[in-house]
């Protein structure tokens, strides 16, 4: 027997959450639906932030044809990234990352900046480079404040920000509608050979490198999600709680901030499905 929508509940999961004056956020736990959220203590502003759709990994010392890298599956690296139950992370996809490789993220609308919980920290001196896909099919960099950096960029967890683009285009890596091949990690319109396709995903893609030197030998994220591109977030009232149902393909992230004091919100995630 199918399930009847709404579905009910099967299972939740609660947290707290620091608010003050300084922007917080929360990644969507893995298989969540819905969330009730309680603030105690002080009026607060809250966003729905992107989801994050894919990454991808390029690999500019592979061989061609094996340069872009799932960790075996096209949705791995994106599982390890968005499941903060598991700290599985990026594993070894990073370890001795060069200035020549990229880590492609695909989210589901523009955004702002991205937080990132760093599972093992680098130490080797360099600058963080991000860029977007712009509409005129050139990869654009962005401007950024790197919160991870404290003379290494991934040396903390942090925010990276960026004031977001209006023309970033939303998009595919791979199949026929494919920016990039194997071969070519800067652009192109070719397809890559049959089965070696970077990501069909369409969104908005970014990639993050580093220049000036690449990363440690054992070099991890352990999740990554998004950032509001936009600072209008909603308004609610002090001890009422609200419940969101979540589109999970949309929405990947929360962000909430007080404009006064200091409260500890309460939330509880609810799964809807097995």
């Amino acid at each position: 027997m199918g399930a009847t929508y709404p579905a009910p509940a099967v299972g939740v999961r609660g947290e707290t959450l620091a608010l003050s004056t300084t922007l917080a956020t929360l990644g969507v736990p893995s298989g969540m639906q819905q969330f009730t959220f309680y603030s105690p203590s002080a009026d607060f502003q809250l966003h729905l932030n992107p989801a994050l759709l894919d990454v991808n990994f390029y690999d500019a010392s592979a061989t061609e044809g094996q340069r872009f890298i799932k960790a075996g599956s096209t949705s791995t690296l994106l599982a390890d990234l968005t499941d903060r139950a598991s700290g599985t992370g990026t594993g070894t996809v990073m370890d001795s990352m060069t200035t020549s490789d990229y880590l492609y993220l695909c989210w589901s609308d523009i955004v702002g900046g991205l937080y990132i919980n760093v599972k093992s920290a680098n130490g080797t001196s360099n600058t963080m480079v991000v860029e977007y896909r712009k509409n005129d099919n050139t990869w654009a960099s962005l401007s950024i404040t790197d919160n991870t950096d404290t003379g290494a960029s991934l040396a903390q967890d942090g925010t990276v920000t960026w004031t977001a683009p209006t023309d970033w285009k939303a998009t595919a890596l791979g199949g026929p509608q494919g920016i990039i091949t194997n071969a070519n990690a800067a652009g192109g319109t070719a397809a890559a050979p049959a089965g070696t396709d970077p990501s069909g995903t369409i969104g908005f893609w970014m990639r993050v490198s580093f220049s000036g030197a690449g990363l440690d030998s054992d070099t991890e994220i352990e999740e990554a999600w998004s950032l509001n591109k936009a600072t209008d977030r909603g308004y609610f009232r002090v001890g009422a709680e609200v419940t969101f149902s979540i589109d999970r393909r949309a929405v990947g992230a929360i962000e909430a901030i007080l404009t006064a004091s200091t409260s500890t919100a309460q939330i509880t995630w609810t799964r809807n499905h097995i």
